[in-house]
């Protein structure tokens, strides 16, 4: 009896750390695909869903050694302040990030798992006339935070993903998109969810823009 009641125990802690495992993996952000823009700009996506856009690659010798660093998309005031708009957190994506930058070699996706997502920042601009509304930011699957910004229009609020404007065409490019037009959607129905609640109530802001 004892080693059947020893054989079960091992099979639930067994099962209970496979779930885990499973769980771990779900929230892990992997690198599907890599793209070559010019000769040290590049483009990846994650879980197949989303893109980021603009990442350069800087190389940096000291002596015999060569470091190497990924500038992500930023956002340059006209103070000259820089805002970081995409923010690796964790050491190991970027370290994933690099390689498959590096070697060409992506990571494989167990199954398509939509990356969960809190909001992080939310700060009221209350500049009198300014269609943007709010500052804000999303945290993928806790180690990918993407700055975004809540703006009203002529049909109503709506989200503005990191850009930027060409000098040359005055158009401007997006730097970070969404593969998945239902998980955008998503994202962005709480992120206006929480502007129409809760979006004027506060009294932080920032206006150097």
């Amino acid at each position: 009896m004892k080693t059947i009641l020893k054989k079960v125990s091992v099979l639930m802690l067994l099962t209970l750390l496979g779930l885990n495992l499973s769980f771990a993996q779900e929230e892990k952000l992997i690198v599907t695909s890599v793209s070559k823009l010019t000769s040290d700009m590049y483009e990846i996506v994650l879980n197949d869903m989303i893109v980021v856009k603009e990442i350069k690659l800087k190389k940096t010798k000291i002596g015999q050694r060569e470091i190497i660093n990924l500038q992500f998309p930023e956002y340059i005031s006209k103070r000259g302040k820089v805002f970081p708009q995409v923010a690796v957190l964790s050491k190991d994506l970027t370290d994933r990030i690099t390689s498959a930058i590096i070697t060409s070699k992506v990571e494989q996706l167990p199954s398509p798992v939509e990356p969960s997502y809190k909001v992080n920042k939310f700060s009221p601009f209350r500049r009198s006339g300014s269609s943007l509304k709010i500052f804000a930011s999303v945290i993928f699957a806790g180690t990918l935070e993407v700055e975004c910004k809540v703006m009203e229009g002529k049909k109503g609020p709506w989200i503005a993903w990191p850009s930027r404007k060409d000098e040359s065409s005055g158009k401007y490019k997006k730097q970070v998109v969404f593969k998945s037009r239902e998980y955008q959607k998503k994202v962005e129905n709480d992120l206006l969810n929480k502007y129409k609640t809760s979006g004027s109530e506060s009294d932080s802001g920032d206006d150097d823009e």
